[in-house]
């Protein structure tokens, strides 16, 4: 997947500036920077959900998005959660749930889990879209630190065995470490890419 944005603009303000971005399956990106800078529209940019901007966004890659909130069906049970967005089989989102943790829990509802275990399974729906590139916008943000620790081992343990690559959105440098992730940083007005 590559991306080369010329800018990316609001009514109000020129949010980023041109820069390049490229990553592929397996490989490793962190994106940082302050709040505001720019981070979620860039990866709303990369995940194609973010059309309004000057440039291109080129690569035959498989992308999977988990966004700072699990952004779950509430009316429908952990396994249709997977099933539905994903197209997989009911198998295969089993499967995923069992590598999250959250095994036999597929008739539960959204609202039957904890935060943490929502996140859980935002992930397992992401892993079950088969991606080639994983985009995370700050998904452990608002989890305690020792419930974040161990979302990150998880989420670094399925990267490796399903040798997706990943963008990650975060604040934290001790994440992108923890996930071996290439540190670049969003800075500037309008904001442009460098590599910390």
């Amino acid at each position: 997947m590559r991306l080369d944005l010329i800018s990316k603009a609001y009514p109000t303000r020129e949010v980023l500036g041109a820069l390049s971005l490229k990553v592929a399956r397996g490989e490793r990106l962190a994106v940082l920077g302050p709040s505001g800078i720019g981070k979620s529209t860039l990866l709303r940019i990369l995940a194609g959900l973010d059309r309004d901007y000057r440039g291109t966004l080129g690569g035959e890659t498989r992308r999977a998005v988990v966004f700072q909130e699990p952004v779950l069906l509430p009316w429908r049970d952990a396994l249709a959660n997977i099933t539905i967005p994903t197209g997989c089989d009911s198998a295969t989102a089993q499967d995923w749930l069992a590598q999250v943790g959250l095994a036999g829990q597929g008739a539960k509802f959204p609202r039957q889990f904890s935060l943490g275990q929502q996140r859980r399974l935002a992930l397992a729906r992401a892993f079950a879209a088969a991606p080639d590139i994983l985009l995370m916008d700050e998904p452990f943000a608002s989890l305690d630190g020792e419930t974040a620790g161990r979302m990150v081992a998880l989420t670094d343990a399925l990267l490796s065995r399903s040798g997706a690559g990943l963008v990650l959105v975060t604040h934290s440098p001790d994440e992108a470490r923890a996930l071996r992730a290439t540190e670049w940083r969003l800075s500037g007005q309008p904001a442009q890419l460098q590599k910390d």
